[in-house]
């Protein structure tokens, strides 16, 4: 009885490796990836294929410069046995860097499974332009709006600087009409018969007083009518009309200087010599390094 015992507890191991499929792998054993571009595929069983690499990133960076090969290493793992970290590595021109990575691969028998069917795994990247990338393609570093943070990004201080203005703005356009509606619905001041000061009946000296004498204070006691009078620009006009101009000259001048960095003495738009719209064909002709992105697994 005992041998039997020990004989079914050795046999265990190899029975799971029998039952186990023979293109399904635990992450946890994979020590590399090589992805490659151009359209290639995963493999797949459950789900359909996808690119072994895409590009997350807005569409004129992805279009700049299309990785062909990258290459990810197992970096350990994180909360469990099989949650792995990656590193992944791809020769880039200096104008590009790699932003975050994450392998995406193909559950064997569900999303939950650990194992994986092998070469279904694909790598979803971001790609980011570097200072000299901004330099050389300003029109896609600003994508063309005006809150852009210069890499395909949201600069959210300028929607909340937007935001703050149109309030301010609104506020003050309503008060202005405020103000105009109850001026229009007062009774006009004071008139009529007599008109104060000798102005009714029977000529005198114009319209009230006598000749070389200025006209007489208000009476005492009495505040001139503000209805008759209309909204006027005030503190917060000025305040909000200052912030505007003020942003909106530093962001075109912003953009005037990373289009045309300084040149010296007599450079100007004409004298630039790149074109934004060059594509990859340029950027390929750029010194190449090793950009390394980070990122974790998702299975589909």
């Amino acid at each position: 009885m005992l041998l039997q015992k020990l004989s079914l507890i050795l046999s265990l191991p190899l029975l799971a490796l029998s039952a186990r499929p023979k293109n399904a792998i635990l992450l946890s054993e994979v020590r590399s990836l090589t992805l490659r571009g151009n359209g290639a595929k995963t493999t797949s069983r459950r789900v359909a294929p996808i690119p072994q690499l895409k590009c997350v990133s807005s569409k004129a960076v992805c279009d700049l410069f299309p990785i062909d090969v990258m290459r990810c290493t197992n970096q350990g793992s994180s909360y469990g046995s099989e949650d792995i970290e990656w590193s992944c590595t791809a020769s880039l021109p200096e104008e590009f860097k790699l932003g975050s990575t994450e392998v995406i691969c193909e559950g064997y028998s569900s999303p939950d499974d650990p194992y994986v069917l092998k070469g279904s795994c694909g790598v979803e990247y971001r790609l980011l332009l570097t200072d000299k990338g901004e330099q050389r393609y300003p029109d896609v570093a600003n994508s063309g709006r005006w809150f852009s943070n210069g890499e395909g990004g949201t600069d959210w201080g300028g929607w909340l600087f937007a935001f703050i203005f149109l309030t301010v703005l609104g506020w003050i356009l309503f008060s202005a009409w405020r103000n105009g509606t109850n001026g229009q619905n007062r009774v006009p001041g004071r008139g009529g018969n007599g008109g104060g000061w000798g102005g009714g009946g029977g000529g005198g000296w114009g319209p009230g007083w006598g000749p070389g004498n200025d006209p007489p204070p208000p009476y005492p006691g009495t505040k001139p009518d503000q209805g008759q009078q209309g909204w006027r620009p005030g503190f917060w006009t000025g305040l909000a009309g200052g912030a505007a101009a003020a942003y909106l000259a530093g962001n075109r001048n912003n953009r005037r200087e990373e289009r045309y960095p300084s040149q010296g003495w007599g450079a100007g738009p004409s004298s630039r010599s790149f074109a934004s719209g060059s594509g990859s064909s340029s950027a390929s002709n750029s010194p190449r390094y090793e950009s390394t992105g980070f990122g974790s697994t998702r299975r589909r």
